[in-house]
């Protein structure tokens, strides 16, 4: 599926590539190159970005919508280890750092990305060392974010994952304190490690001492410095 409204705001021989974020590093010829080695795709609800195991010869770069990104491990258990909302990459590290992906992702809901082939992302860091240093933060922060997550699991109870899961998706994801999640109650506990069940449980009891409102897939953060208190003591 097309996005039109992003394809409207490219003038007539005009680059693919946004006048934003990292892609600020880059010079005019740079971009006109850069987009004769990306393909412009739409994705709708659970369609495969790409797959774990498959080369890793593209990186996407998401411009509108929301996808997950997930490790199929022992008996096909689904471990979701982030999403990646417009102006994000998902693949980087598998592309820099492996022949094949380690990871799946999948579109969330009606997506539309670049798809940016390998060999032009190590064409730009030869010779664009301020893209190079950008992207490589990206990456560090994505290592961090993954070791954070890691560590979160193994010494915070439940409560505090739940509180993680809400900042993240208010603070990172929608920046805004009322969002509408477009997951699963499935997916959400996959991203903090747990059970649906025991996800839905500490929802409700957030509801009920009126630290959110919830209904449906909609949440309202209440009381945000228990949420954060909760996140932060775990």
């Amino acid at each position: 599926m097309a996005n039109k409204s992003y394809r409207d705001t490219i003038k007539p021989g005009g680059s693919l590539i946004p006048d934003t974020g990292i892609f600020n590093y880059l010079s005019d010829k740079e971009k006109q190159e850069l987009s004769q080695k990306v393909t412009f795709m739409g994705f709708t609800r659970h369609d495969i970005l790409f797959k774990q195991n498959m080369p890793s010869d593209h990186v996407v770069y998401v411009l509108n919508g929301l996808i997950k990104i997930f490790k199929t491990g022992r008996n096909e258990r689904l471990i979701c280890i982030s999403l990646a909302g417009p102006g994000m990459f998902a693949g980087l590290s598998s592309t820099f750092g492996s022949k094949d992906y380690k990871h799946s992702s999948s579109a969330i809901e009606n997506t539309t990305a670049l798809m940016i082939r390998k060999e032009a992302l190590n064409e730009l860091i030869r010779t664009n060392g301020s893209f190079a240093a950008s992207l490589f933060r990206i990456i560090s922060s994505e290592v961090l974010d993954i070791s954070d997550k890691l560590v979160n699991f193994s010494v915070k109870q439940l409560p505090g994952r739940v509180a993680d899961l809400i900042r993240y998706f208010s603070e990172d994801v929608f920046r805004n304190n009322e969002f509408s999640v477009p997951l699963t109650r499935q997916e959400m506990a996959e991203l903090i490690g747990t059970t649906k069940e025991s996800l839905i449980r500490t929802l409700n009891e957030f509801k009920h001492d009126k630290i959110i409102d919830l209904e449906g897939k909609y949440i309202r953060i209440l009381s945000p410095e228990l949420i954060i208190l909760l996140s932060e003591l775990g």
